[in-house]
Formats: C-alpha cells, sequence, structure tokens
C-alpha cells in the first residue's frame, strides 16, 4: 500500500513540474474576453420596415433596454468573477491536475453564460428566465468558491505563510455574487424587478467584505 502511495505522490509531482502556470492563466484569461465579447455579439440589430425610420429605429433602440440591462449586468459579473480569479491563480504556487481540472469546468459554465444572458434580454419578466439566469450567473460564482477553497484548503497549493484571514477573504469575496444571486431568486416570485435590485448588493457586500478585512489588517 505504501508503495503506491509513493507511486501517486510521485506521479503528482511530475504532474505539478509538467503544468505551466502562465498558460493556464492565459487561457482562462481568453475564456473571459471570449464570454465578455459574445455578450455584446448576441445584441440582435433592429428590425426596420420601411416608413418612419428614425421613429422605428429610436422606439426599436428603447424597446432593447432589457437587453442592455442583462449585459452589463452580466458584463460586470465577469469582470467581477475575472478579478478574484485573477487574485486567486496569483496566489497560487503550484498546479496540480485537480486545480487545472477545476479551472477547466469554470471556464465551461462561464462560456456558456452568453446564453442565459441572451434569454434573459428577451424575456425579462418571465419568472422561470430570470431564475434560470440568476442561477447560471450563481453557479459560476460556486465553482471559483469551491476551486479556491481545494487550493488554499491546508494550504494545499498556496504560499504556506498565508494568513488564514487573508484565505478567508478571498472566500467570502468570492462567495459574495453567488450568494447573491441565489437569494433573489425568492424575490422572482414577489417581482423579478425586486430581485434586479436586490443584485446592488454585490457591491455593497463587496465593500463592506474590503473595508472589514483593511481594518483586521491595519
Amino acid at each position: 500500500m505504501s508503495q503506491v502511495i509513493q507511486e501517486e505522490k510521485k506521479i503528482e509531482a511530475e504532474v505539478q513540474n509538467v503544468i505551466d502556470g502562465d498558460r493556464v492563466v492565459n487561457f482562462s484569461d481568453a475564456v473571459f474576453a471570449f464570454a465578455a465579447t459574445l455578450l455584446v455579439l448576441k445584441i440582435d440589430l433592429p428590425q426596420i420596415q420601411g416608413g418612419n425610420v428614425e421613429a422605428q429605429l429610436s422606439n426599436a433602440l428603447i424597446a432593447l433596454w432589457p437587453t442592455y440591462l442583462a449585459n452589463i449586468i452580466a458584463f460586470l459579473v465577469i469582470g467581477y468573477y475575472w478579478l478574484n480569479h485573477h487574485a486567486i491563480f496569483g496566489m497560487i504556487r503550484k498546479f496540480d491536475s485537480t486545480i487545472v481540472w477545476l479551472n477547466l469546468i469554470f471556464l465551461i459554465f462561464l462560456s456558456f453564460l452568453p446564453f442565459p444572458v441572451d434569454l434573459y434580454g428577451d424575456y425579462p419578466t418571465v419568472r422561470v428566465v430570470v431564475i434560470f439566469y440568476c442561477a447560471s450567473l450563481a453557479l459560476v460564482g460556486y465553482i471559483l468558491a469551491f476551486l479556491w477553497w481545494y487550493a488554499s484548503d491546508k494550504k494545499r497549493l498556496v504560499n504556506k505563510e498565508m494568513s488564514r484571514n487573508h484565505m478567508r477573504y478571498y472566500l467570502i469575496r468570492v462567495f459574495i455574487a453567488p450568494v447573491t444571486f441565489t437569494l433573489s431568486i425568492p424575490l422572482v416570485y414577489i417581482h423579478p424587478l425586486l430581485a434586479q435590485v436586490s443584485w446592488l448588493f454585490i457591491l455593497f457586500g463587496s465593500l463592506a467584505a474590503n473595508a472589514y478585512y483593511c481594518k483586521r489588517k491595519s
């Protein structure tokens, strides 16, 4: 049994030496850029059918406001996840096969986000669509939080001198967005607009977490 364990550790050590952290991060950044760009490409051009083109175009552009809102929110959330992803991978000192696969799973669901965003833009008041939108954005955040938990648990892949307070801060910071989207789902049954307003807690929660951490650090 001990020989098997030693062999597994040897294989894992070889994997860590082979994995290039820069390539993992660069690939992740490319997927983030792709997902953010695809959001804009999903906005359909207004269809004008003769007559007063200017008036029709103005009305069509105003009618697209749910699509604009869905894209802005999703873009900000993707940016929020990118900042956290960048910070997390900046603290990871070594890579194993598990962290690479977790990152790939995270990127799969991240690249899927343009679909619920497009759906939400077309049906912003349909409850099941808003719930699907919330759940999709939340799931990406939970996977990122689990990725950081795996890397930081028992300081598996991070600096051994990193404080628990520092690790806990980043876990809380990553959790703010997915927890907010999850808690907003019951509000959809009251009114979709109420759920949308609750998403502002992501901003306030992030500011509060930063202020608390800075206070503990000082």
